[in-house]
């Protein structure tokens, strides 16, 4: 594999420098066309709004000049113009990447209720073709050049020369995050007329540029450091963008596959550079990780964060569920599969003189729980490790058994049923919860067949067809033959 980086060039580049040079730049300019009030596309604030853009590219010639090193810039800019760093294979990943990323999140946001766009700039450029080609420069120098050259071009083998590529990714993404936040108090930019500060708009934008920088990273290390794919990547996120409108929700969906990419690449290339020496030699545990990632069985603990991801909230929060739960505070409560602990934290929270016990298979997720609720400062919490077709718990010890999105995983599911059953006093409540996305997802009907065959009496159901929160009870004993004999 060639070299991700010149060693001595990496040294030179000082990240931190660079990151106070180029949000000083740009921000100076920026912070007057916000004080006056002036819309960035009308002069002078057009001047303002385009110096500022070239903040990144200004900040890095600065740094490169004061080391009157001839060898660096000769590497800068062969980086920025060598074509035949660039293999074929990653052209096609350069130019198809987010034409195809889009298309699937328009496609997942009609389905979802949205309406199909106008696609009026496409239709414009296709009636005058002749405007493609300076629609085309515009977009490129609204952004990709100007800021490319700094941020690749320069901090990327600064930051690479100290962390591993996901950090140096991650850190150089939050940066990127951050230099954004301008645009949206300016007049006549996108982010202000369009996305607005503080929407649901804001926070998918601002979260946007921390993933998508592993997938430049990820390109830049496997084309010899070239500079310019990054701004051809750039550039194509861009302009496909403007061919292929996303509305509110379809933007949040392109968020979320651009995350699950990331966490692709990541897995498959490893943390440590994202190049495909690292793909060849990939572990075969790690082969097993990706598969149950995306397969069926028993979530792996080594990717947890994805179920801490913030936007979960917004398929079912915490304080949702734990309201569906009907909890009192003295409670004795039983969550089986709790994984990191993203729900167990409101629900502990929800029984201060009861307590809440964690069941899961995995210690690590157990481990994960353990510091999450430390964290959060609660006392009533117990870990336990086992088979959910198995609780080692005394008969009638829990009011509220639930589950979330994980009965679909258990290898015996009538078994499992009938364990919770044993555990829950008479007239507890068992809770399921099933979620979009989850490869062992069990429909309302399954799952309510299944419960009322180990004498559970379904009591109501909450939310949408394909993320729902099915309740039951476990019937006092008067009740309790006749749902028996209904089933046999």
């Amino acid at each position: 594999m060639d070299k991700i980086m010149s060693t001595k060039n990496s040294k030179a580049a000082n990240p931190w420098r660079f990151f106070t040079l180029a949000l000083g730049i740009s921000w100076f300019f920026w912070i007057w066309v916000i004080l006056l009030g002036w819309n960035v596309f009308t002069f002078p604030a057009i001047v303002l709004g385009a110096l500022g853009l070239f903040g990144p590219a200004i900040a890095e010639i600065i740094l490169i000049s004061r080391t009157h090193d001839k060898e660096e810039w000769r590497d800068y800019w062969q980086r920025v113009f060598d074509i035949r760093r660039i293999g074929k294979r990653w052209h096609l990943v350069i130019w198809l990447t987010f034409p195809v990323l889009n298309t699937l999140a328009l496609l997942l946001s009609v389905l979802a209720g949205s309406p199909w766009p106008e696609f009026e700039t496409a239709r414009n450029l296709l009636f005058e073709p002749w405007r493609i080609l300076p629609f085309a420069v515009f977009i490129l120098l609204y952004g990709p050049l100007p800021e490319e050259l700094g941020w690749r071009g320069y901090a990327l083998d600064g930051l690479q020369a100290r962390y591993n590529a996901l950090f140096s990714s991650l850190l150089l993404g939050v940066v990127w995050a951050l230099w954004h936040l301008p645009l949206f108090f300016m007049k006549g930019q996108w982010q202000h007329d369009v996305l607005k500060f503080g929407t649901l708009d804001f926070w998918t934008f601002i979260f946007s540029p921390i993933f998508l920088s592993i997938l430049f990273t990820w390109i830049y290390n496997n084309t010899n450091r070239s500079t310019l794919s990054a701004i051809l990547f750039h550039f194509m996120c861009n302009f496909s963008g403007n061919l292929i409108p996303l509305t509110e929700q379809g933007r949040l969906y392109s968020l979320i596959l651009i995350i699950i990419l990331s966490v692709v690449i990541t897995l498959i290339f490893g943390p440590k550079t994202l190049t495909r020496i690292r793909g060849c030699q990939m572990r075969s545990a790690e082969k097993g990780i990706l598969r149950r990632f995306f397969g069926k069985g028993t979530y792996p603990s080594q990717i947890s964060f994805w179920l801490d991801f913030p936007l979960r909230r917004l398929i079912l929060s915490p304080q949702k569920l734990a309201d569906r739960l009907h909890l009192k505070e003295d409670f004795n409560v039983l969550e089986i599969g709790p994984g990191p602990g993203y729900f167990s934290v409101e629900v502990a929270r929800r029984i201060p003189q009861g307590h809440l016990e964690l069941f899961d298979l995995q210690k690590e997720m157990l481990e994960k729980a353990r510091r999450k609720i430390q964290s959060a400062g609660l006392h009533n919490v117990g870990f336990t490790q086992g088979d959910a077709v198995d609780l080692p718990f005394d008969e009638n010890e829990f009011d509220v058994v639930f589950l979330v999105a994980v009965l679909g995983e258990v290898s015996d599911k009538e078994r499992c049923l009938g364990a919770i059953y044993r555990v829950l006093k008479p007239s507890g409540l068992l809770s399921i919860t099933e979620q979009p996305g989850d490869p062992d997802f069990l429909p309302l009907p399954v799952v309510r067949l299944l419960a009322e065959k180990q004498g559970f009496e379904f009591i109501e159901s909450c939310g949408r067809k394909k993320n729902y929160t099915a309740n039951f009870r476990k019937p006092d004993q008067m009740s309790k033959s006749k749902l028996r004999d209904k089933y046999e």
